[in-house]
């Protein structure tokens, strides 16, 4: 049976926990003809402090447990970022483990790095200071037990509370403490929280017959990736048939519970030309009006790219040639909303194109810059609530988030009648005396009537917990 994992806490993991066949130091040993389920491992986040860009956390081991079997999901230790999420829900691994049922998870922590966003210098600098960490092994019980049946698929949550986790004074400045706070659940694979907001890959090959791909993830894992009619390209003239090894994709939808595909709901190429940067802007230097060099805050690149290191701030120089896009929007921009002279601090962007290997390290040239979603968690504005018609409207939102120190406060949120409401039945319920806690995913864009940043919402989600 597959369980998925998913990390509640800024995890865009790329790059995160190579869960292991259930080997790995004191773990129970697994016999021949044992019967076997499966664990995928997810990412989504509770906010930290909004000027914390990173929380670098070498986690030692993960084990689950029901009071005689234990298995262990980290072969090795491995140094994740918990701040890289922002907001959404990404796909890790997805990794066979015993049957059981397994009533709590224990989780050991080495070293914690913090980063964060120091606004009072103009760009914005990225700092960061070692952590003082305790207890260094924390274990959480169960409120329901994991129970993993044979060939099954289920998922394990492990969420991160950030804001918990960090240690701040009267003042609201960061101490250096860290006290790991963590929340532990099962869902199904049919949960919300088993969505894949996205997961970027490069293509290995394709089927256009059976309307798949293939892409290969994190730690080399390879995913069959299932396309049909109600499958949003976001560029209808690049189409899987065109894919090859120098495609990279990014893929929202959830895992098949038969067959562990990827069934997608929305595919992105985000480049045809061998690179990929994703991160979070954090400053645009305009020459003439137009974006010529972005500071982009590293989270994820596909190949490790020496001049680009991730977890820092790093330059991308523009030209003024580039493709400017919002994913999964097919329509390419110039102008408007997003491009060269809309560009905004504080959105998430993708930045693609082609390695020049003639100087070392090999320079980046960009040939699209994208506009991604971002997931940003905060409350709704008492009294802020405005109906158009249906669920088309506006409100504003106070963002907890990193974004949230690079853009206004509180933020315009536009709700359309394409906006999907969990945990609500639409933009009316956003009423009453109390502020409502709040995840929205969304674009963040430059309004033109105003000349200030918005927040279309793709999705608003009230938390419940």
């Amino acid at each position: 049976m597959r369980t998925f994992k998913v990390l509640g806490v800024f995890v865009s993991l790329l790059s995160i926990f190579a869960l292991a066949s259930c080997g790995g130091g004191g773990s129970t040993p697994i016999n021949s003809g044992q019967k076997m389920g499966s664990i995928f491992t997810m990412g989504t986040d509770n906010p930290p402090l909004p000027s914390v860009l990173s929380v670098q956390v070498q986690v030692t081991s993960i084990t689950l447990s029901d009071g005689t079997t234990t298995v262990n999901l980290l072969n090795g230790a491995q140094t994740v970022d918990f701040a890289k999420l922002n907001g959404l829900r990404s796909l890790l691994d997805l990794n066979d483990v015993p049957a059981g049922s397994y009533n709590s998870a224990t989780i050991m922590v080495g070293g914690v790095t913090i980063g964060f966003l120091d606004t009072t210098q103009t760009p914005p600098a990225l700092n960061t200071l070692t952590a003082t960490v305790a207890p260094m092994s924390v274990t959480v019980s169960l409120a329901k037990p994991l129970a993993l049946a044979d060939q099954d698929l289920v998922g394990f949550f492990m969420d991160l509370d950030l804001h918990q986790s960090i240690g701040t004074d009267a003042n609201g400045n960061i101490t250096g403490n860290f006290t790991p706070t963590f929340d532990v659940r099962a869902i199904s694979v049919d949960d919300a929280d088993a969505f894949i907001d996205d997961f970027y890959a490069g293509v290995i090959s394709v089927n256009p017959a059976g309307n798949q791909f293939t892409i290969q993830g994190p730690h080399g894992r390879q995913f069959t990736v299932d396309t049909d009619a109600n499958t949003e390209f976001d560029d209808p003239s690049v189409m899987p048939s065109s894919f090859d090894t120098n495609t990279i994709v990014e893929v929202s939808g959830k895992l098949n519970r038969v067959t562990r595909d990827i069934v997608a709901s929305e595919v992105e190429v985000v480049s045809k030309d061998h690179f990929i940067i994703e991160g979070l802007d954090t400053f645009v230097q305009n020459t003439n009006g137009q974006a010529s060099q972005i500071n982009l805050y590293a989270r994820a690149e596909l190949p490790n790219l020496a001049g680009a290191p991730l977890g820092q701030i790093d330059p991308i120089a523009l030209n003024g040639s580039e493709k400017y896009l919002i994913a999964n929007v097919s329509t390419p921009l110039t102008a408007l909303l997003f491009g060269p002279s809309s560009q905004l601090a504080g959105q998430r962007i993708v930045v693609g194109g082609k390695l020049d290997t003639t100087v070392n390290p090999p320079a980046l040239n960009v040939h699209r810059v994208v506009l991604e979603r971002q997931g940003q968690r905060g409350t709704w504005v008492v009294g802020s609530t405005q109906i158009q018609s249906g669920n088309a409207g506006t409100f504003t939102f106070n963002d907890n988030y990193i974004a949230g120190v690079l853009l206004p406060k509180p933020l315009t949120i536009i709700s359309t009648n394409f906006t999907n409401f969990i945990n609500l039945s639409g933009l009316s319920d956003l009423s009453g005396a109390q502020p409502i806690p709040l995840r929205i995913v969304g674009f963040i864009l430059l309004d033109p009537a105003t000349n200030s940043p918005v927040m279309v919402a793709r999705t608003i989600e009230k938390l419940t917990n």
